[in-house]
């Protein structure tokens, strides 16, 4: 409202007040209120559905009022207007009552003046303001806490309330519910070949597409990475399910058209059908993700429904289990590195060790495709050491090679962090290293930190007091709290790729981005954006006072030796002279 008038509605059938209140208001105070005037409720209600206003001033004993009622039925046709009242009494009973049925200040006609006046209104105005942001807050959280940063679509967790709810309408009506497993074809080689950034832009597109196909009773959810479920309510038949699937492999199989590339993807859909495929939701989702698997053994783009025979899957499994279980022992396990860049200098501060596995039939498999079943089997355990120890014999091999001071970040696992034995880990690490620990930065995610918080601050503190950085890693995509984070010594936060991906354009990435960088920063953390894919996201981080980068934009993840080649031929990131503005 800057250099615009304050609009004011009064709503007073006193007319000799009506023109005290022009004196005090329009006399002094030329063009910083603009005063209109109603004698009765209902006429102040049809004021207010036709002009926006800033504030209303009520008088509480008008004719067709009702005492404290008059202010809830003007708020309900106003809700987002704050409402001060005028009253011929001194009454603090009465007063208390009207700001708890929603008016946010209360004030005694002769004891107003123009100071008085302009006072309240400008608080009524500025505590609705804030008000109005903390609701929105909230709301937000609320939205975080239950759906995908991403493509905005109901998260697991959402997802497993709403397949719960519709196996009991099932249970009541005696119809059929169907679960869809839906995974992307060939998203990983998108994803390697183009950048994470064009991967997420795919994955908005592919959730756009899947509400289309679907009722709107139907729920859809992102489950993870590329993979997506569809919740079908009260079908009659399997054939129901097929139809819808046979919909959804058409829409998704059409072209994309994102950013100067053309895209082609399709996708692998396992079905289970309730009650036959099994009664609970556990067993619905294993055996959907069965037929998925089968779905693309049989040339994907194809759907599958589950049947007994698709159980012979888990041997496989077993085997893959087997073989990650002796993956530490024989050395098949490759360290990668992503480089960390100062935004005020273009030089590498430090990077990000990301575990690879080099099968010796599969080849090269990527960290999604067995890191999930690590932390199940607990394998991870054994991986999170052997990543710690190598990120230490990295940097101290740069250390006997004139590479001083470059930190590298280490993701630990949520059951990692839970070792009652973990900083006595960490503390041996170093010692047989003999790496200072201000160069290892141990990363947690947002999701961890916030199970079981007095441990959380005790697991953190003690890490702290031995030297290492701490970093939380994904912040937003969670639930944590502000009162909580400023308990957490830790020195780092990053901005999560979900955010960034839509920086500078879209408006709710914006938002969030700019407001991680500003609360980190008032608490004295370092900001790290990752997945920064393009010129303008550096250009707008950089305008933020972001402290560093990581991703494609610069570099992907390198193995040792070319990663050493890097830092050695000290490569810097080119900042343009627009980015210093």
């Amino acid at each position: 409202m800057l250099n615009e008038p304050i609009k004011i509605l009064l709503v007073e059938d006193d007319l000799f007040y009506e023109d005290y209140l022009s004196e005090i208001l329009l006399g002094e105070a030329k063009g910083s209120y603009e005063l209109s005037h109603v004698v009765r409720v209902q006429e102040g209600i049809k004021y207010i559905e036709k002009d926006k206003v800033d504030v209303i001033l009520l008088d509480m004993n008008l004719p067709d009022g009702n005492g404290l009622d008059t202010i809830c039925e003007v708020q309900r046709q106003a809700p987002s207007t704050p409402i001060i009242v005028l009253t011929e009494y001194d009454d603090n009973e009465l007063a208390s009552q009207a700001l708890q049925s929603g008016a946010q200040d209360y004030l005694v006609k002769d004891h107003i003046d123009r100071s008085t006046l302009e006072r309240s209104i400008r608080y009524a105005i500025e505590r609705n303001r804030l008000i109005e942001q903390l609701e929105q807050s909230k709301r937000l959280e609320r939205h975080l806490a239950y759906h995908d940063a991403l493509t905005k679509l109901p998260n697991r967790h959402l997802f497993h309330d709403r397949l719960q709810q519709a196996l009991a309408q099932s249970q009541r009506s005696g119809k059929l519910t169907a679960l869809l497993f839906l995974d992307l074809d060939g998203f990983k080689r998108i994803n390697d070949t183009l950048g994470h950034g064009i991967g997420d832009k795919l994955l908005k597109s592919v959730a756009k597409r899947l509400k289309i196909s679907v009722r709107q009773v139907d729920t859809i959810a992102r489950f993870g990475g590329d993979e997506f479920t569809i919740v079908l309510l009260e079908i009659n038949d399997a054939q129901d399910a097929k139809k819808v699937a046979r919909k959804i492999l058409k829409v998704i199989s059409r072209p994309y058209k994102i950013d100067d590339h053309e895209l082609f993807v399709t996708a692998s859909i396992g079905i289970s059908i309730y009650p036959g495929d099994g009664a609970d939701i556990e067993n619905l989702i294993r055996k959907a993700d069965i037929a998925m698997y089968r779905a693309k053994g049989q040339g994907k783009d194809n759907y599958q429904l589950y049947n007994l025979s698709m159980d012979a899957k888990f041997s496989e499994r077993l085997t893959l289990e087997n073989s990650l279980r002796k993956a530490v022992e024989n050395n098949e396990l490759v360290a990668y590195y992503q480089p960390q860049v100062d935004l005020r200098t273009g030089r590498i501060t430090g990077v990000e060790a990301l575990v690879r596995w080099q099968h010796p039939k599969l080849g090269l498999v990527p960290p999604d495709n067995f890191i999930p079943l690590a932390e199940e089997t607990g394998v991870i355990l054994e991986i999170d050491e052997w990543m710690m120890k190598t990120a230490c014999q990295q940097i101290k091999s740069w250390e006997k090679e004139g590479i001083a001071n470059i930190r590298v970040a280490v993701n630990l696992s949520t059951r990692q962090f839970r070792q009652k034995n973990l900083t006595e880990t960490v503390a041996q690490i170093l010692k047989d290293s003999a790496v200072q620990p201000e160069n290892l930065c141990l990363e947690i995610t947002e999701n961890e930190v916030m199970q079981n918080i007095e441990t959380t601050v005790e697991i953190l503190q003690a890490l702290k007091k031995m030297g290492v950085f701490l970093s939380l890693d994904d912040f937003g995509t969670g639930y944590s709290s502000l009162s909580y984070l400023k308990r957490f010594p830790i020195d780092i936060l990053k901005v999560d790729r979900a955010f960034v991906n839509g920086i500078p354009s879209d408006r709710d990435d914006t938002a969030i981005s700019t407001a991680i960088v500003v609360l980190a920063h008032s608490m004295e953390l370092k900001v790290i954006a990752e997945g920064v894919e393009e010129s303008e996201q550096v250009a707008f981080l950089q305008s933020l006072q972001c402290d560093e980068i990581q991703g494609f934009y610069f570099s992907r993840p390198l193995e040792g030796e070319k990663i050493t080649e890097m830092l050695k031929s000290k490569k810097q990131l080119f900042l343009a002279d627009s980015f210093h503005k």
